[in-house]
């Protein structure tokens, strides 16, 4: 069975199958929606080699034995990438994948399940691993079987760090993971990023920590002996250190658990983390003068707050606005037409008075949304690179394997809002500023205070 999703709402989908979403809730299973300026790519036509047609198929299929079954999800991987892809080798040529591919089928029969399932999607990842091509790979959804551990991460520049867990681990916010099962960290995540989709490598540090988070990855990676309970090397914010088995739960109990957000930060009592559930929002700082603007989700009925926003951004005032687009994984990119206008006018769009804030989150419709200011406005990027490309391929479409219960996610459209030879896989910001997990459980904005310690523009 395949299912084309509508794009823009990428991260949100993304990451709601990277063990149980983030961003916004995952987008309505339709054709995709005709959007603005966007170049879209013809599809190309299959190689020639025969392969299999089961990788349409709903549920596993009960005539395929172990081997067989691993083998016919693996050709059903090149059947989905060469039948749905606008550019299935973007990344590699198609002789390199089928070779890889070829050998992974070749060791089947001496392969762990679990190691079966990584080779699966590593292969499923591999075309897009020099970028632009997030929205293609394996996710592992609901009812993949596979049992994530009960812990939000995220990488500060201090490191690996558990931003929020399911009980009874509660003890373990704010400590940084230094290995798994003995493993060092970095050599855990080193293990795990060829199995993660990304437009750049910004995209990893939103989506390699949730792959590094699965009982069955770990084990087939060797991380760990077999899939079940792990051992976690922890430094507490105290500076204590302590080892603690965390036992794993199934997806279905961490879509449950996260609520549609395992890799955005977990909202806290900050002002730049507190309404990150509002799609669009607004407050005047005094102090600094500025028009703070924080868009979170990429969705319809918006523009009535912009319009807001533009009247508020025309008072004497203001001497800056500030859109904060870091929690922002995308949405449905037919809608941003509006808000782009008002941000182009001349209230707005002068040289250093309007700054735009992106970080890794910044993802498939909100990477439109800032590459198409940083085309048309006076725009000034703070934070980290974002994580989606100026130019990008996007609205996947799910098809299920027939064998082991994954499903594969593909471009089936390329959005080019970049300039045609642009070149670059994100956009870098101006005013660089990193996050480290003091600032964060301190509730301190240290790209805020970036911008802020950057003086405006005369006019």
């Amino acid at each position: 069975m395949a299912r084309l999703l509508r794009t823009g709402s990428i991260l949100a989908l993304i990451c709601a199958l990277i063990l149980g979403g983030c961003g916004s809730t995952p987008l309505p299973l339709t054709s995709p929606a005709s959007a603005s300026p966007a170049v879209v790519g013809s599809a190309s036509a299959p190689s020639g080699s025969s392969t299999p047609t089961a990788a349409a198929t709903a549920s596993p299929a009960p005539s395929l034995d172990r081997v067989a079954g691993w083998r016919a999800d693996i050709d059903g991987l090149l059947t989905a990438r060469e039948t749905v892809h606008p550019d299935p080798w973007l990344g590699i040529s198609r002789a390199d994948w089928v070779a890889a591919a070829d050998a992974v089928k070749a060791r089947i029969p001496e392969l762990t399940d679990d190691q079966a399932l990584v080779e699966l999607v590593r292969l499923a990842a591999m075309p897009g691993w020099k970028g632009r091509d997030g929205h293609t790979g394996i996710f592992l959804t609901p009812g993949s079987g596979i049992h994530p551990y009960p812990v939000r991460l995220w990488r500060f520049s201090d490191g690996l760090v558990i931003t929020a867990v399911r009980a009874p681990y509660e003890d373990l916010v704010g400590s940084r993971i230094t290995a798994i099962g003995g493993h060092p960290i970095d050599e855990v995540l080193r293990l795990v990023e060829p199995l993660s989709p990304r437009d750049n490598p910004t995209t990893l540090l939103a989506f390699a920590p949730r792959y590094a988070g699965v009982s069955e990855l770990l084990a087939g990676l060797g991380v760990i002996d077999r899939a079940g309970p792990a051992t976690f090397s922890l430094v507490g914010r105290d500076g204590k250190t302590r080892d603690v088995a965390i036992e794993p739960i199934t997806v279905e109990e961490d879509v449950a658990w996260n609520s549609g957000q395992p890799t955005r930060l977990p909202p806290t009592d900050a002002p730049w983390l507190r309404d990150q559930a509002k799609p669009l929002w607004w407050t005047y700082l005094d102090d600094s003068r500025t028009l703070f603007v924080q868009y979170n989700s990429v969705e319809r009925g918006l523009n009535p707050i912009v319009d807001e926003i533009l009247a508020r951004a025309k008072q004497d005032d203001v001497a800056r606005v500030i859109v904060d687009l870091r929690h922002n994984g995308g949405g449905d990119n037919t809608t941003i037409g509006h808000f782009e206008d008002i941000l182009g006018d001349p209230a707005i769009n002068r040289p250093g008075r309007l700054v735009v804030l992106i970080g890794r989150i910044t993802f498939s419709a909100a990477a439109n949304f800032a590459t198409d200011l940083e085309q048309s406005t006076a725009v000034t990027f703070a934070g980290e690179p974002m994580g989606g490309s100026p130019n990008q391929y996007g609205d996947p479409r799910e098809v299920s394997l027939p064998y082991g219960g994954q499903s594969v996610y593909v471009a089936t459209r390329y959005w080019q809002r970049g300039a045609a030879d642009d070149q670059r896989t994100t956009i870098v910001p101006e005013i660089p500023a990193d996050l480290s997990s003091d600032d964060y459980f301190s509730g301190r904005d240290p790209v805020l205070q970036a911008v802020f310690d950057t003086p405006v523009a005369p006019g």
